[in-house]
Formats: structure tokens, sequence, C-alpha cells
């Protein structure tokens, strides 16, 4: 027996799992966001205050943070927007795919690279502080 579109129930908490998602996706964001200000913060700092040795390294951080910043509203975008899908369809009961593999993956690959690249970039300079 197949079940008429019309006729099939969506339960509460699927809407519940939904908005759950888009928070927990907010608030990767948020901190992602949080992590960018610190260090355009500490380059800003750096580049007024540490002198001209630390310019090119100030630079560097600068660029590294604005694309995190970049990143960091790309992804509440993205979260609004599949917050956005996923209500429609469960409110038309559509059938998936309500989950997307790739974006998550890619992104935590693209913030674990760019923490990586912050911290060699601490012990270098603490390594060469050091000397």
């Amino acid at each position: 027996m197949s079940v008429q579109p019309g006729l099939r129930r969506t339960e509460a908490k699927a809407f519940f799992a939904n908005e759950r998602t888009f928070l927990h996706w907010m608030s990767m964001s948020v901190t992602t966001g949080s992590i960018s200000a610190a260090l355009l913060g500490v380059a800003g700092h750096a580049h007024h205050h540490w002198g001209s040795d630390f310019t090119m390294r100030a630079v560097g951080v600068r660029v590294l943070a604005l694309f995190m910043m970049a990143i960091s509203i790309g992804m509440a975008v993205y979260a609004a927007f599949n917050f956005k899908r996923r209500g429609d369809m469960l409110v038309q009961k559509l059938d998936g795919p309500y989950d997307n593999r790739v974006l998550p993956v890619v992104l935590t690959v693209v913030l674990m690279t760019f923490l990586t690249i912050v911290w060699i970039g601490s012990i270098v300079s603490y390594m060469e502080a050091g000397k």
C-alpha cells in the first residue's frame, strides 16, 4: 500500500530537529567569527605596537582572519538557507534528502587548516623569540 503525500503525517520532532540543526550551525558560525575577530584584534595590536618586524606577519594574520570571517558569514547564510529549505520540505511533506554530507566536511577541513596555520605560526613565533 502506498501512502499519498497529502495524508502523511510530519511529526513535531522533525521541526525541532531542523531548528536544533540551525542553532548548531549558527553556534559554529559565531565561534568561527569570534576566532576571526580575535585574530584581527591581535594583528592590529601587533602592527601598531610591536614594530615593523611584525608587519608582514600581521598582514598575513589579517588576510587569514578575513577569510575566516567570510567563511563564518557563509556558514550563517548556509544555515539560514537550509533551515528554510528543510522547513518548507517538512511542511509540504516531501521526501528527502534532508542532509548534506559534503559541505560540513569541507568546512571542517578548511577551519582545521586555518587553525593549524595559526598554531604553526605561533610556534614559529615562539621559537624565533627564544633565539
